[in-house]
This record gives structure tokens, C-alpha cells and sequence, in this order.
């Protein structure tokens, strides 16, 4: 169990390095993310308590949909997600702002947060511990629903829609919502499901991978 929770809570750390690292690029982050950026920039509450706060509300959902109290497990590692958001957050900005504004920095700086949050995805899902609010709400909806895929297009379309609209308030919706924003939902699954197969030996069926942000 101890082994478990430690894989555990390295991928929710790994997933919050890569998630500043994406929102620190400015080359477009995953809707949820986008919208909690934005949510930081029109209040006073740091990043990471945004996440807290978002996350918290997925979970009720997915609790009022399920009744099932193990979601409350989660809100645990989200108190830890939001804590090390806010940690490297810090970190990133001591670094130089020449180097923050360069393309050349900014790029790779995407690239290799996308491989990064997607490693740290893996361990959580390969730990078997309680997923997060995001993937337990789209699970409980998919009940619903009885189609994975719409459902997750369903919730990151309405965040999407809400971190437009904040972003377009903010003045800054170029810099979360962009061309790698796109990048981002296509290409995360198949690297969670290829990061999975390498440390697992096994095939993931299409369609079992889930990932909400992030």
C-alpha cells in the first residue's frame, strides 16, 4: 500500500510540474487548466487554490451523481496537486524574464511539460489508487451518457467555453487558449496510454484512457 501511495503521489507532483510548465509557455493550455488560469488572473487567489476549488467542485458532482464516499478520497492529493502548482509556479517565475518571453525557451518548455504530465498521469492511473474528481465525475457521467469519448468532449467543450469567455475578459485568451491547447487534447491520451504499456507490459484498449487536468 505505502509503494502504492508513493507512485501515487509522484504522479499527481510530476502532473503539477508539467501543468505550470504549460501555463508558463503560453503557447496554450488543456481547457480546464486554461479556465483556472483565468479564474487566477480575475481573483486574488493564488493558481493553485483555483485548482483546489475547481477540483472540489468536480467531485461534488461526481459524488451527487455516484453517492460513492471514496470520492473523497481524491480531495486529498487535490490539497497536494494545488499545494505543488503554487510551489513550481513560484520557481518558474525566479527565472529570468528574458528567457519566460523567448520562443526558443517557450517551446521546448511545452513539449516537454506535455511528456511530463502525461508520465505523471500514468503513475497515478498504474497506482490503482482512487483517480482524480475530473476522471471520476466523466466516469459518472459516462453512466449517462453511455459514451466515454462525448462525455469528455461534453466537459472540456464547457470548460473551453468558460475559459474563452474569461480569457476574452482578462485580455489574455491567446496566451491559454491556442493552436496547443489542440495539441494538448489529442495527443495526451495516446502518450498516458504509451507511458502505461511501458511500465506495465501490457495493452490499453482503446478508449479506457482518461485525463482531465492536468
Amino acid at each position: 500500500m505505502s509503494k502504492k501511495l508513493t507512485i501515487h503521489m509522484s504522479g499527481f507532483i510530476i502532473i503539477s510540474i508539467g501543468i505550470v510548465g504549460i501555463i508558463m509557455s503560453r503557447l496554450g493550455a488543456a481547457p480546464i487548466d486554461a479556465f483556472n488560469y483565468f479564474v487566477y488572473l480575475l481573483t486574488p487567489l493564488s493558481l493553485g487554490t483555483i485548482a483546489i476549488l475547481t477540483g472540489l467542485f468536480a467531485a461534488l458532482l461526481a459524488f451527487m451523481i455516484e453517492k460513492k464516499k471514496d470520492i473523497w478520497i481524491s480531495i486529498v492529493f487535490l490539497f497536494l496537486i494545488g499545494a505543488m502548482i503554487d510551489l513550481w509556479k513560484y520557481l518558474f517565475e525566479m527565472l529570468p524574464t528574458e528567457l519566460l518571453d523567448s520562443f526558443y525557451f517557450r517551446i521546448p518548455l511545452a513539449v516537454l511539460s506535455l511528456i511530463v504530465v502525461s508520465y505523471g498521469v500514468s503513475l497515478t492511473i498504474i497506482s490503482g489508487l482512487p483517480s482524480s474528481p475530473f476522471e471520476r465525475l466523466l466516469l459518472a457521467l459516462t453512466k449517462y451518457t453511455k459514451n466515454l469519448t462525448l462525455t469528455k468532449i461534453a466537459i472540456e467543450g464547457t470548460f473551453l467555453i468558460f475559459a474563452i469567455i474569461l480569457g476574452v475578459i482578462s485580455g489574455h485568451l491567446f496566451e491559454q487558449v491556442h493552436i496547443y491547447t489542440v495539441v494538448l487534447t489529442f495527443t495526451i491520451g495516446p502518450l498516458v496510454s504509451y507511458f502505461i504499456r511501458l511500465s506495465t507490459h501490457k495493452k490499453t484498449k482503446k478508449g479506457e484512457m482518461i485525463y482531465a487536468t492536468q
